[in-house]
């Protein structure tokens, strides 16, 4: 039966269930009945064969299958409205976009945001995150603020920061402690403690037990518990937080290809809204690049 084609009314409730992992705030989200949407989603398991959620006792979770699943669903639907927004001229009438990675959100963009909507009062703006996107996924939103190696120079491009690995602890620590200290390792970082060590020929770091997590927001955090050494981004190092929560280490800084770079789609109408932000960025970047 998985041949034949899927309602779109299905693929939205899967996704509003996928993002909350409860069918009740789905149902909240879509405006319609927690019965619909377990009917939807029992419609849909039957229509590909296949299980997307484990059901428990708290909660729903996403089988494997189903978390790749909402990755290319979401990327599908995604391009459908950026067409209809594109074809139809409906990117000024709505608020703007601006899909950001998490950790760009945390320690650069929310302290700018004052600003941005001080220099742009009239701005409808909604903030969506992500904690990694890979970079030849599509574009979400009006714009995509994404982390990787940038090697794009167009006028649809802008590359926000020009990074250094700081590494960096626990203000409440000595030196004497560091070398007691376990490295913090932030999962999908392409450049993180093997690119640090290589860089400066200390292979004998990778010698230290390592803690992994998927943020650099959480791993501050556990940073600045005592609970290991992290790899500081230069262009987050100023933000008050961690000028007061974390200290430099004895170790260098080193520098690193990868960069966070705002995208925007080819083709989108750039309306009064979009321009403003989009300016304001380029601001940003004269300032503080």
């Amino acid at each position: 039966m998985a041949n034949k084609s899927t309602p779109l009314i299905w693929l939205r409730t899967f996704l509003a269930a996928a993002r909350h992992s409860n069918f009740t705030r789905a149902a909240e989200e879509l405006y319609i009945t927690q019965a619909a949407v377990s009917k939807h989603m029992r419609a849909l398991e039957l229509h590909l064969g296949q299980p997307l959620f484990v059901r428990q006792a708290h909660g729903l979770q996403l089988t494997e299958l189903g978390s790749r699943y909402q990755i290319e669903v979401e990327a599908t639907l995604q391009n459908l409205d950026n067409t209809t927004s594109d074809l139809f001229g409906l990117s000024d009438n709505k608020s703007i976009q601006l899909h950001c990675n998490l950790a760009f959100s945390q320690w650069w963009l929310i302290p700018r945001l004052s600003d941005l909507y001080r220099s742009q009062p009239n701005l409808e703006l909604e903030l969506h995150h992500s904690i990694w996107d890979t970079q030849n996924e599509p574009i979400k939103g009006d714009i995509h603020i994404r982390y990787g190696v940038f090697n794009t120079n167009n006028e649809h491009t802008l590359r926000l920061t020009n990074d250094h690995l700081i590494p960096m602890m626990a203000s409440s620590l000595t030196k004497a402690e560091q070398p007691k200290l376990p490295l913090l390792h932030v999962l999908g970082y392409r450049h993180g403690w093997h690119w640090y060590a290589e860089q400066l020929d200390r292979e004998d770091i990778l010698s230290r037990p390592q803690r992994s997590v998927d943020n650099s927001v959480i791993a501050y955090q556990m940073a600045a518990q005592g609970l290991g050494v992290v790899l500081v981004r230069s262009s987050f190092a100023k933000h008050p937080w961690i000028t007061a929560n974390l200290q430099m280490c004895d170790w260098p800084y080193c520098e690193t290809p990868e960069s966070f770079f705002a995208m925007r789609r080819d083709g989108i109408i750039v309306g009064a809204q979009l321009g403003a932000l989009w300016g304001w960025l380029e601001q940003q970047i004269e300032r503080h690049l």
